[in-house]
């Protein structure tokens, strides 16, 4: 037995450090940082610079991202780009999570929208880029548009299988107390199905990126999408290679926000 106490005790030690890696903002840190830092070693040793058209290196693609900052292209792309997203999203999740509640709570609604979300989720969205064009033309209505539909299914279904899920017994206790709709509604059955919401929140972010970077190469060339096809016709790959890094990046830093609010969110409906 005491020959299996040195075995038990590394086990132990093994659980607590990966606890301590997973489990607090410190540990997350660290291994991102050194996931990255591997990739970019990787990267490094890819590259090659010996001629202007082959994958660059990572020094290179950090090079032109710096030529690009300082230039001034890449930050007003950004900002362009940056309005027809935050638009799509908040119109993504000011629809989508009413919608699903709506879905969830009644029958008819359910019937009469719930498979329109379904067709928009199985058909690829890009498919219906040129409609969007021929109604809306070369808009930021059209960029917006597009953003949606690709976003906005995933909300409506997230929400309305999170409202689903609410165990019946907290809704009956409720209302035998006394409490009307609203207050159930407010304060058992949201509390209750944060955490699906917030899941689809975060899907439908990542998807909101995707449909952005499509719109503005498919429909109009503005913000990030004109500077990505200026860079191609130049066969600058270094600094296209940078600009999609750059949405990479801000990507994860935005899906990353999305994870911390749903935390706390987390928090206040566990209180309820």
């Amino acid at each position: 037995m005491k020959s299996n106490a040195p075995a038990r005790q590394a086990g132990a030690r093994g659980h607590r450090l990966a606890a301590l890696l997973t489990d607090t903002f410190w540990g997350r840190l660290t291994l991102r940082a050194t996931a990255l830092a591997i990739v970019l070693i990787a990267w490094q040793m890819a590259g090659d610079d010996s001629v202007a058209l082959l994958f660059p290196t990572a020094t290179r693609t950090f090079q032109a991202f710096i030529e690009l900052m300082a230039d001034g292209r890449l930050p007003l792309g950004l900002l362009v780009t940056g309005q027809a997203l935050l638009a799509g999203f908040a119109i993504i999740i000011g629809i989508g999570v009413p919608l699903g509640i709506l879905i969830a709570r009644f029958p008819l609604v359910d019937r009469t929208v719930s498979p329109y979300f379904t067709f928009l989720v199985a058909v690829p969205i890009i498919a219906i880029v040129p409609v969007v064009q021929a109604l809306l033309g070369l808009t930021f209505a059209a960029r917006v548009t597009v953003i949606v539909l690709f976003g906005i299914s995933y909300v409506v279904i997230n929400s309305a299988i999170a409202v689903r899920r609410v165990k019946p017994e907290l809704i009956e206790m409720a209302a035998s107390f006394g409490a009307r709709r609203l207050a159930i509604l407010t304060q058992v059955v949201l509390p209750a199905a944060v955490p699906g919401i917030m899941t689809g929140a975060r899907l439908a972010l990542g998807q909101a990126l995707i449909g952005m970077v499509v719109a503005e190469l498919t429909i109009v060339g503005a913000g990030v999408g004109s500077l990505i096809a200026e860079l191609q016709g130049r066969f600058k790959v270094a600094a296209v290679l940078a600009v999609a890094m750059t949405i990479v990046l801000i990507g994860l830093c935005l899906l990353s926000l999305v994870e911390m609010l749903e935390r706390r969110l987390n928090r206040w409906s566990l209180t309820k």
